[in-house]
């Protein structure tokens, strides 16, 4: 019997990555870095510094949305547009943050710290302080935006109570479940 080889695995006795005429894919396909050639460095900045400068332009976007939401936590942010237009811009932003800073952070320490610090503007920390009252005050509630697929939100708002009685919270999607 025998068993399937990893792709990286050594396929010769000797160890090595050939057998005669027996290849890998990494030794046949181009697109995966075949003939040798030597893989880049995913956390040298040379690599991912025109990715995070790609990614700039539609932070900032979402930035600005956000941006547009804060004000005043009164009576009028719990009517339906209003509120869901507030849910909505949350989950897009925390999304999008979520997202970039878990690929980066696959990448190494140096894309990590690259991302973070892409995320650590003063406005991301007023997004952060107004997102924690509105959940304080119970204009947005923690179960609309859900931990399972917004971790960034749910790390912002961790040790933020939901003290004021606010909004009803919407019917909302939870991942896999219905709120």
């Amino acid at each position: 019997m025998h068993r399937a080889l990893d792709p990286d695995e050594p396929i010769a006795a000797d160890g090595s990555m050939t057998a005669g005429r027996a290849l890998t894919i990494y030794d046949t396909n181009p697109l995966f870095g075949a003939y040798g050639w030597p893989r880049q460095d995913p956390d040298d900045p040379a690599n991912f510094e025109p990715r995070l400068g790609d990614e700039r332009r539609m932070n900032e976007r979402n930035r600005m949305l956000m941006k547009s939401l804060i004000g005043p936590l009164d009576w009028s942010r719990c009517e339906d547009t209003s509120r869901k237009l507030l849910i909505n811009t949350a989950q897009t932003y925390y999304g999008m943050r979520g997202r970039q800073i878990h690929s980066f952070s696959m990448r190494g320490p140096r894309a990590k710290a690259a991302i973070e610090q892409e995320w650590s503007t003063p406005l991301d920390r007023q997004i952060d302080d107004f997102v924690r009252h509105a959940v304080q005050y119970g204009i947005l509630h923690k179960a609309e935006v859900p931990a399972n697929v917004y971790p960034e939100f749910a790390e912002v708002v961790a040790d933020t109570k939901e003290m004021g009685a606010g909004c009803p919270p919407l019917k909302t999607d939870r991942g896999h479940q219905k709120l």
